[in-house]
């Protein structure tokens, strides 16, 4: 998935944690969260440290959005879809996990898939009633596409499409 990171994000932001694996795959890091600025790792050069209270993807976003970023790619668990959806309506998100792309779906969304394609729709909001058109749905929350076209997502309350990257 890192080609498709660096395509649609071109500022990348990390946890510390996190530094060394990005690192060791050649990517430039334009910014890094850490509990203090007081950092053990050789920084790139230009590289923006960003302190912290914790390692919180909370705190993380409401600093993108503080400071103006329309988008924010995060690698990083599902286990984070929840502090996500309190942030879909004022910023941009998309999540990278394995062979994964999660995205929300705020209210209403066409996107063109190829027929056969395999989508998971993961609602975490039992009470919120949401549409999948241009798609069967072969089991709980999951779909595929018969087609070549547009599939619809209708919901009231955000939702995430799971789409298995190739």
């Amino acid at each position: 998935y890192l080609g498709q990171l660096l395509e649609c994000s071109p500022s990348i932001f990390v946890f510390e944690n996190e530094w060394d694996l990005m690192t060791s795959k050649g990517i430039k890091i334009d910014a890094l969260f850490a509990p203090s600025d007081n950092i053990n790792e050789e920084l790139q050069e230009f590289t923006r440290v960003i302190p912290l209270q914790s390692y919180s993807i909370k705190g993380a976003i409401e600093l993108l959005v503080a400071e103006g970023f329309p988008s924010v790619t995060i690698i990083g668990s599902p286990d984070l879809l929840k502090e996500i959806k309190e942030h879909v309506h004022v910023i941009d998100i998309v999540l990278f996990y394995g062979v994964n792309k999660f995205f929300p779906v705020k209210e209403n969304l066409e996107k063109w898939y190829a027929k056969g394609e395999e989508l998971t729709v993961i609602n975490l909001d039992l009470a919120n009633a949401y549409t999948v058109e241009g798609a069967l749905n072969v089991s709980d929350n999951r779909y595929q596409t018969t087609e070549n076209g547009m599939v619809k997502f209708k919901t009231n309350s955000p939702i995430f499409v799971v789409e298995e990257l190739k």
